[in-house]
């Protein structure tokens, strides 16, 4: 019997090679984003590689991640050490390729402390479960790199969804389970929605991610089938910005990651 075929995420990793302290490993035409690679690979990419070139047995704890520019195809990884600690790393990478520099990112690696303090208010919404939600239908403007993700949304992103407000909240799972270090994986999942002011777009334009803050919540995160709940919600956009903030929530209702993001609208 022939082993299975790796998923598509695993498939992009593994032409991930390390050479005189640089990575390199190639972004297909599935992952594109109009001529940029989707933000989320470009992001799980970048975290790749540096782990790659800095192992450790710490968990993600924090990253910050620029959209510089577009990135695709053959792509280079160049990492930086800026501290490292008893208890924390800290590392500065960068993505490149034939279109110049594309993605900047400062991974924070650190376990949990001990603390007195135990208190969370992140509740996840009352919503329904995935296998009772229609998935996300097929349509002509609908970016290639999202038919890796199986989508159940409660609010969007449905294509002809509009309200007044700027919300999507979305089941998510990928297609095909990848295989690879789950906080990899779930950067390559986490901006999967589509930003959350285009609930409010009353006419179409193009949009960019220029930023990405993401805080783990969980340094072991894990769910039960795959299935993880997006949540993203905008609360400004004026003069052609918007700022969003991010939730992601294992299928237990757990809080596993938090983060927010600026993006350029061009409409």
């Amino acid at each position: 019997m022939n082993p299975p075929s790796p998923s598509p995420l695993d498939a992009l990793l593994s032409t991930l090679r390390t050479e005189e302290g640089v990575a390199n490993a190639h972004i297909d035409e599935g992952w594109m984003q109009g001529r940029t690679a989707y933000g989320g690979i470009s992001s799980a990419v970048a975290l790749a590689g540096t782990m790659a070139l800095h192992p450790t047995d710490t968990p993600l704890r924090y990253a910050q991640i620029s959209f510089v520019g577009p990135v695709g195809g053959d792509c280079t990884v160049d990492t930086r050490v800026l501290r490292q600690s008893k208890s924390s790393l800290f590392v500065d990478a960068g993505v490149s390729s034939d279109m110049g520099f594309g993605t900047a990112a400062v991974f924070a690696f650190s376990g949990d402390r001990a603390s007195h303090l135990d208190h969370n208010s992140i509740a996840m919404p009352d919503v329904p479960a995935p296998e009772t939600l229609a998935p996300v239908p097929d349509h002509k403007v609908r970016p290639s790199f999202t038919r890796h993700f199986d989508m159940r949304p409660t609010t969007g992103p449905r294509f002809d969804w509009k309200g007044a407000v700027g919300e999507y909240l979305t089941w998510v799972r990928f297609v095909e389970e990848p295989l690879c270090h789950p906080a990899v994986a779930l950067l390559a999942m986490g901006d999967a929605l589509p930003p959350a002011a285009m609930a409010l777009f009353t006419e179409f334009g193009p949009i960019s991610s220029m930023n990405w803050t993401v805080n783990m919540l969980s340094g072991d995160p894990r769910t039960d089938d795959g299935w993880w709940l997006l949540s993203a919600k905008t609360g400004y956009a004026r003069g052609g910005f918007s700022v969003q903030d991010m939730m992601l929530w294992n299928r237990a209702g757990e809080p596993v990651l938090s983060g927010s993001q600026g993006i350029a609208i061009y409409a």
